[in-house]
């Protein structure tokens, strides 16, 4: 009890003294920051300043960071490497997304049969076979799919035979 108490109170210490060294506040949202050169950046939210402008395409960007992702669309430079599968990708996050496949860990649980899964995303597309919904919908007939490649797939047998896709 006297270790608790001790993790307690170092644990409030330590939040007294982060928020005193936050000294810099956004005056629109209140958020505080440690250094004014962190809320300048932070500003750029609220004023949509986007100073980093890509040199291909123009879009911009509040900081640098965002925009050398972005070249990557340009460049395909692909710089995360799967070490079990050797897929690349662009961001980092999508690599580490794809790294929980390998692992086999699946928190996600469907309450109703059991079916495990390694995603969100997953357990959202398998639910449709317990509630029947199906969002994406043809726009030239009255079929309907549980997932979109599905409806891609679908759409192409209402090409006529031999038009591009």
């Amino acid at each position: 009890e006297e270790d608790l108490h001790r993790l307690q109170t170092e644990n409030m210490n330590s939040k007294i003294h982060t928020n005193r060294e936050r000294s810099y506040l956004c005056d629109i949202c209140c958020k505080m920051f440690l250094t004014s050169a962190q809320l300048e950046i932070h500003m750029r939210i609220h004023t949509n300043e986007k100073p980093y402008h890509c040199s291909e395409c123009g879009k911009g960007f509040s900081t640098k960071g965002p925009l050398t992702v972005h070249k990557r669309v340009h460049s395909g430079e692909t710089p995360y490497h799967c070490p079990d599968c050797g897929w690349s990708f662009k961001r980092k996050t999508n690599l580490d997304n794809h790294l929980v496949l390998h692992s086999g860990i699946k928190p996600f649980v469907c309450g109703i049969c059991g079916k495990a899964c390694a995603r969100k995303e997953y357990l959202t597309v398998h639910m449709r076979t317990h509630n029947g919904e199906r969002p994406y919908k043809c726009a030239l007939c009255d079929k309907a799919f549980t997932q979109s490649h599905c409806l891609k797939t679908h759409m192409k047998s209402h090409q006529a035979p031999g038009s591009a896709t």
